[in-house]
């Protein structure tokens, strides 16, 4: 019974969709998948380091979701 409540409480995921605009003036778009609003800027944040890969980027380009 305790299982059953428990899952209950958990927040479920969702995917937010994320724009990132980088110094180049390219506008990258995806989804991730966070629990809330902050925590998807708090991700976003973290690919936009990413982006400045090149081999990274068209990989961001190529698929539209990202974990």
């Amino acid at each position: 019974m305790n299982n059953k409540k428990s899952k209950s409480r958990k927040q479920s995921m969702k995917y937010w969709l994320v724009e990132l605009t980088l110094t180049s003036s390219q506008v990258l778009t995806f989804y991730v998948k966070a629990i809330n609003k902050h925590e998807a800027y708090k991700k976003a944040d973290e690919y936009a380091i990413l982006a400045e890969n090149v081999e990274l980027r068209k990989n961001m380009e190529t698929f539209k979701l990202l974990p």
